[in-house]
């Protein structure tokens, strides 16, 4: 058993004995899912169902294709009412409006994160800043109640790991998780298919979109990385907006960056901020925040309504060093 501070064992408590008295649950997925959000849904939707409790998986955006081949991913709802269910329960979900889906309290309301940020919404808040992924707090979860882990349910918890560590890349990868990973492994979890999806399937054109996010990439006076990309550029390259994950592990490794961030619109008139460090004395949970987001310190994000505008600069500099800024 890896190490339970006494706090979570104390939230591990009320949301068994919450899971335990209920028999329709709702588990909901942050939107635009990914492989954490989808790993650890389906793996405490698979635990439930085997205690025979009728549980259903909902978010408002549908599952992406390196995730919906694990067991269950390809039964998500896009919408419920309160009423079907005795509880409700999030997974990944960094803040209310990440869960989309109208909180009510008038029944148990669990909300299992690990963002920095969580303000603990929940009614039971099993939340761990300083775990890799919510995939991973649902294995001790898992484990704590004595509940069995079987081969889906250890592919869905190592495929949350596995994404949220950049395939065990990360700075957030530590001793712990590569007990853990190995664990699940033992019990069964296809690493294989876990490796082969999220990082080493891209499609010609996902690729070429992250062309066009390269090409833009520059870093400004203030040691930031950005780039952009836009409506027009999905429909140049027949691709989506969620075709530009995995883009963002690219502006990242610029040497001497502050942060980087990639700005996308999407087509709900959202412009998201993908933001990303390297560095140990810069918290991106904090910068997401000035514009209503939030994360981790290395890794956060923030979606702001409106759309993409560029704006051409150049900067004319005489010898000394002083110039005017024209912009166009």
């Amino acid at each position: 058993m890896e190490h339970i501070s006494d706090k979570l064992k104390a939230e591990f408590s009320r949301a068994k004995n919450a899971f335990l008295e209920a028999d329709r649950i709702c588990i909901i997925s942050h939107r635009g899912p990914d492989g954490d959000a989808v790993g650890s849904n389906c793996a405490l939707k698979l635990a439930l169902q085997a205690m025979g409790k009728e549980v259903v998986s909902a978010c408002v955006d549908p599952v992406p294709p390196d995730s919906v081949w694990l067991k269950g991913a390809d039964k998500y709802v896009e919408d419920f009412s309160y009423n079907d269910f005795d509880l409700v329960c999030s997974v990944d979900c960094a803040a209310p409006k990440m869960v989309v889906f109208e909180i009510k309290h008038d029944k148990p309301f669990v909300n299992f994160d690990h963002h920095i940020s969580n303000n603990g919404f929940g009614t039971v808040n099993v939340v761990d800043a300083d775990a890799c992924s919510t995939a991973i707090i649902l294995y001790k979860f898992l484990e704590y109640c004595g509940w069995r882990i079987s081969i889906d349910i250890a592919t869905c918890l190592l495929h949350g790991i596995y994404f949220d560590t950049g395939s065990l890349m990360h700075s957030n990868t530590t001793e712990e998780v590569y007990r853990v990973a190995g664990e699940l492994m033992s019990r069964g979890a296809n690493l294989k298919k876990i490796a082969k999806e999220p990082f080493h399937t891209t499609a010609v054109n996902k690729m070429r979109l992250w062309g066009r996010i390269l090409e833009r990439t520059y870093v400004n006076e203030q040691g930031v990385t950005v780039s952009a990309v836009g409506t027009a550029d999905y429909v140049a390259c027949g691709a989506t907006s969620k075709d530009t994950g995995g883009a963002i592990d690219f502006l990242n490794a610029v040497p001497g960056s502050q942060y980087c961030v990639l700005l996308s619109e999407d087509d709900k008139g959202l412009v998201k901020g993908s933001l990303r460090t390297q560095r140990e004395d810069v918290n991106l949970s904090d910068v997401a925040g000035q514009w209503g987001g939030g994360g981790h310190p290395k890794a956060s994000g923030f979606g702001i309504e409106g759309h993409l505008r560029p704006v051409m600069s150049w900067k004319i500099v005489g010898e000394n060093g002083e110039g005017k800024e024209l912009t166009f």
